[in-house]
């Protein structure tokens, strides 16, 4: 289930974070400044600081990546990318080589090239949970902040805690634009004569006590058949509960005593999932997940999109999906929950690049991979991709802001552990359980898990 979901969801990642990294539009640690008051991440104005020239004797730089390159006219940032390109080849006596492979391949590539000895390539796209924990334990990663200095202001300042596992820093990006917030049917709410999410921001008032009464009041049986038909909110469920969680300064593993550690059972999270349960079983504000996998999400999808959901969670790059929507949208953070201090992304699929560990002249490979990025156009267009989907300066403030907030997540790459997460909050919204019974079922053997996989020494 976890591989048909992030595989449905990330062939479109990637089409915005390969235009990203080849300079084009828009893409799970632990925020509440406003979009405008929001420390931009800096991507530096300066002139470069090269190396000294080195050739390359002709040796390739390869890239290894679920999508192709831009063609040629697509675009006026590809475009500039490819002549960049060419330009970086000619400077360093090199040929960029862009190897395509399905998504997912990345992973099993790095660890039978540590194997055999011959890297696969000497950047790998994955999204964080294929690279942490398993291949970073096994030592088949190379960390880079050796190789590039992130103290640099042009890259994302949040990238160090982002890109890190066990305090080593091994993905890398030039720019994080993906993110996890809330849609609404902003048609939809001005007829029901709701305040918009927008303006409870300003006044931070964009709280969970907001969000449900406005639910309560879009749920309606419109032609009086005695079954609800407009839902105030549609979502997959493991998806809601995670983002919940830590609205609510929650968390589902964290490390404690340098130890990683199952924490969806304290307090924090515990108020979360309660949260949750009550908007589907009692308050009923929630369409029931009819089959308990990623099926949900394409019909949360489908009633969103066709104008019966005032919300649905979802993260930046789903609004290119909602461009042929009659109703008009707006996007926003999740909200708040009792004991949260900021807006919070949860991000479980966040792509980055990684360098295997037997990659050789990985120092001047890492200069030609940062030599490609256009710094002082990152910011401009990834602002230019979000104005061409999203429908007011609000939407698009907080679509730049959200990446800010990102927390990742990477209990989906630990054994079972997101697994049986998955099944844990299905299991309650559907009444099966309670979210009490249903983590203390899997409180133990998920912790069993993560001793054996990542708490070793």
């Amino acid at each position: 289930m976890r591989k048909l979901k992030t595989l449905s969801i990330m062939l479109v990642t990637l089409s915005m974070l390969l235009l990203s990294a080849c300079g084009g539009a828009g893409g799970t640690t632990e925020g509440a400044k406003q979009p405008e008051k929001q420390e931009a991440q800096s991507q530096g104005t300066e002139e470069k600081k090269e190396l000294p020239a080195f050739d390359m004797g002709g040796e390739p730089v390869k890239f290894m990546a679920w999508g192709g390159l831009p063609k040629e006219g697509e675009s006026n940032a590809g475009d500039e990318r490819l002549k960049r390109m060419k330009e970086i080849e000619q400077k360093y006596n090199t040929k960029i080589e862009w190897i395509v492979v399905p998504w997912g391949e990345g992973q099993s590539k790095i660890a039978a090239g540590a194997l055999s000895g011959e890297a696969p390539a000497d950047f790998v796209l994955m999204n964080m949970y294929l690279a942490f924990p398993s291949l970073a334990e096994k030592g088949y990663l190379r960390t880079v902040d050796d190789v590039f200095n992130f103290d640099d202001p042009k890259w994302p300042s949040s990238l160090r805690s982002s890109g890190a596992y066990k305090d080593k820093v091994y993905g890398v990006v030039e720019n994080i634009d993906s993110g996890a917030g809330m849609y609404y049917n902003r048609t939809m709410l001005k007829k029901l004569g709701l305040t918009d999410p927008h303006e409870l921001v300003k006044k931070d008032e964009w709280n969970w006590d907001h969000f449900k009464e406005m639910a309560k009041k879009a749920t309606q049986d419109l032609n009086g058949d005695g079954k609800i038909d407009q839902w105030g909110i549609v979502s997959y469920a493991p998806i809601f509960a995670r983002q919940a969680i830590y609205s609510n300064n929650g968390s589902i593993v964290e490390t404690k005593d340098d130890k990683l550690t199952f924490t969806m059972g304290e307090p924090n999270a515990m108020e979360a999932l309660r949260f949750v349960y009550d908007l589907f079983a009692t308050d009923k504000v929630i369409m029931p997940n009819k089959n308990g996998s990623m099926a949900d999400y394409e019909d949360t999808q489908a009633m969103f999109n066709t104008g019966k959901a005032l919300f649905v969670t979802g993260e930046i790059w789903e609004a290119w999906g909602r461009k042929e929507m009659a109703d008009e949208f707006g996007y926003v953070y999740f909200p708040k929950g009792p004991k949260g201090t900021d807006y919070t992304s949860p991000n479980p699929g966040m792509a980055m690049w990684f360098m295997p560990a037997n990659v050789k002249k990985a120092k001047e490979k890492a200069q030609i991979y940062e030599d490609w990025i256009l710094w002082d156009k990152l910011k401009d267009n990834q602002r230019e991709s979000n104005e061409s989907v999203f429908q007011t300066p609000e939407d698009v403030d907080v679509a730049m802001d959200i990446p800010t907030k990102n927390i990742t997540l990477y209990h989906d790459g630990i054994g079972d552990v997101g697994k049986m997460y998955n099944e844990a909050i299905v299991s309650f919204t559907k009444g099966k359980d309670t979210p009490e019974s249903a983590v203390e079922k899997m409180k133990k053997p998920a912790q069993n898990i993560i001793d054996s996989v990542v708490n070793t020494k």
